[in-house]
């Protein structure tokens, strides 16, 4: 667990954040994914420059409890992988996810990611520590 901020630091961060996004700054451009019929939240989705020389970003993506299982996850990342490659011609987008999340995975696997390796105990999370995966898309082969 990380500590608490200085307030300080926290208002950097915002206003950093709230300027005009670019794609280089490496910073993540997070949308929010609603359901056209009611406007009713889902989730979220992000993108940020992981390499610029290389044209490769990475993605990111969250869906609220009671909305996964319904392909929303998978129509918003193709969407985005779909924008970025037109946007900003990326070569290849890069992902990670917890080796336990079948789910996440899936959806990953579902757009084209693939696999391309494990990073052992990656992430912390409540004192426990987990492998994550690491999936790769060529944009050229996405689907």
């Amino acid at each position: 667990m990380r500590p608490v901020d200085t307030e300080d630091n926290l208002k950097k961060s915002f206003e950093q954040r709230n300027r005009l996004y670019q794609f280089e700054s490496g910073q993540w451009l997070s949308l929010v994914i609603e359901r056209l019929d009611n406007q009713q939240f889902v989730g979220l989705i992000g993108f940020r420059c992981d390499d610029l020389a290389l044209k490769r970003a990475e993605v990111g993506y969250l869906i609220a409890p009671e909305q996964q299982g319904n392909g929303y996850a998978t129509e918003s990342l193709r969407t985005v992988i779909d924008w970025g490659a037109l946007q900003f011609e990326m070569h290849k987008y890069i992902a990670l996810c917890c080796h336990e999340n079948l789910a996440s995975r899936k959806v990953l696997e579902n757009v084209g990611f693939v696999q391309e390796g494990t990073l052992r105990q990656n992430t912390c999370i409540n004192q426990q520590w987990f492998d994550d995966c690491y999936f790769g898309l060529l944009t050229s082969q996405r689907v």
